[in-house]
């Protein structure tokens, strides 16, 4: 008997450390509860700070408007194209319910100009330059497409493994208002096209080609087309730009250069099949209307247009923005993006929810870099906002419960009391046995 009576004197002994254990731990809640809340608000606040500041391209309106009166709005429109076929996939003119050629450009860019001339009252001051420019705000336009280059320097039999994969972007307009570079060498190319054959490299192409960042004057070949660099750039080279491809083969060229090679492209398709795909061959994925008859030309598509617009009231330049490229919400042709302004809290919010909802709706575009990275940006800000929401709501739970940790202050003192009880009549019990 001595034995079992052992047995459950070690099992009471150790329920008795055990409950004691956790009073202690129940005592001290309050403490872990609040600094928990700490931990959570601060590194979502942190966080939030972080991953905003990173993403300089979606501020470039505070640039712009530094030295002028007036704020400005950065918008950003986002439309479809249907990759060329043959061996250059330059995405081609749909139809003007998803599509954006070079020629709507122009319109956008009028429709702009006359909102924009609302509010000057010198008649000098209005309408579009002699080159059909902007006149007091900027914009730019691209599109893009993978493909080979090769440096042009190469003697001898050229071979395969000469042409490295890249990706082209054809721009036009004021690019460099909207996309922040680190120069390496040279510069990027001027607003104004003067040499159509003009091209600019990022690091890793460069470095890719020449085994240099200082190839100023050197040549690449796209498409049997000789281009001269001009320039060499670093794009932006956080950890979410590394995810979407900033660190990969990218070059630059004019939006003219690539329509050229896009001709080029399509005259030396066979003559029994076309450079255009039929919509049966065309995947129109993310809710597109795939019945809806293909009427394109060949044209290039642009599929990205941006616009930096003054904004003498709140909220005014993006209607303003959406009513001259024919959005409306009931029937959203285009993907149109304010990025001022966009990571701000309830504009993250309402980006992300409905949970899901905008995926469906992103599906149909193939985005550029730069957009895909401050996508990637918004889900994690609004992973920050639930951390800080979730301290805020440990916040409460730690004060409450503190104030009744304090209103119940003398019943512990009770209970640590009978603690000493209990542990005197251990002793006087061990006392008796001996």
């Amino acid at each position: 008997m001595g034995f079992i009576d052992a047995i459950k004197n070690y099992w009471k002994e150790t329920g008795r450390i055990y409950a004691k254990n956790f009073k202690r731990v129940v005592l001290t809640a309050p403490f872990w509860i609040l600094a928990g809340s700490l931990a959570l608000t601060s590194t979502g606040i942190i966080r939030y700070f972080y991953l905003t500041e990173a993403r300089h391209d979606q501020y470039m309106a505070s640039y712009w408007g530094e030295s002028s009166d007036v704020g400005f709005r950065q918008l950003s429109v986002f439309a479809r194209g249907i990759e060329s076929s043959g061996d250059y996939p330059i995405p081609l003119y749909i139809d003007n319910g998803s599509s954006i050629k070079k020629a709507d450009i122009n319109t956008i860019r009028a429709n702009l100009q006359t909102i924009v001339d609302s509010s000057k009252g010198n008649p000098k001051d209005k309408g579009l330059t002699d080159d059909g420019s902007p006149r007091g705000w900027t914009d730019c336009y691209s599109s893009y497409f993978d493909t080979t280059v090769r440096n042009a320097n190469i003697s001898g039999e050229i071979k395969e493994s000469d042409w490295k994969n890249c990706e082209i972007v054809g721009i036009g307009g004021d690019y460099r208002a909207f996309h922040p570079f680190e120069y390496m060498s040279g510069g990027f190319l001027p607003v104004t096209c003067i040499d159509m054959d003009q091209i600019v490299l990022n690091d890793s192409i460069a470095w890719t080609l020449f085994g240099s960042y200082d190839v100023v004057g050197n040549r690449v070949v796209i498409a049997d087309r000789e281009f001269i660099v001009t320039g060499v750039v670093r794009e932006q080279d956080t950890a979410i730009d590394r995810e979407v491809g900033t660190d990969a083969p990218r070059a630059y060229i004019y939006f003219n250069a690539m329509e050229a090679i896009a001709k080029e492209n399509a005259s030396n398709t066979d003559a029994g099949s076309s450079a255009v795909p039929s919509a049966g061959d065309t995947d129109l994925s993310g809710g597109a209307d795939q019945s809806a008859a293909l009427t394109t030309t060949g044209e290039c598509a642009v599929l990205c247009y941006e616009a930096m617009l003054p904004e003498l009231v709140k909220g005014v330049a993006n209607s303003d923005f959406k009513s001259a490229i024919g959005y409306t919400e009931n029937d959203p042709k285009f993907f149109v993006v304010s990025n001022t302004g966009r990571f701000n809290v309830l504009k993250v919010w309402d980006f992300m929810m409905p949970l899901g909802e905008n995926s469906e709706k992103l599906r149909a575009y193939d985005f550029p870099y730069w957009e895909r990275a401050s996508q990637i940006t918004t889900t994690h800000l609004f992973v920050d906002i639930i951390c800080v929401l979730a301290g805020a709501l440990l916040l409460i739970i730690g004060i409450v419960t503190s104030v009744l940790r304090w209103h119940k202050k003398p019943l512990v003192i009770e209970s640590d009391k009978d603690d000493e009880e209990d542990e005197e009549e251990k002793l006087l019990l061990e006392a008796k046995t001996k």
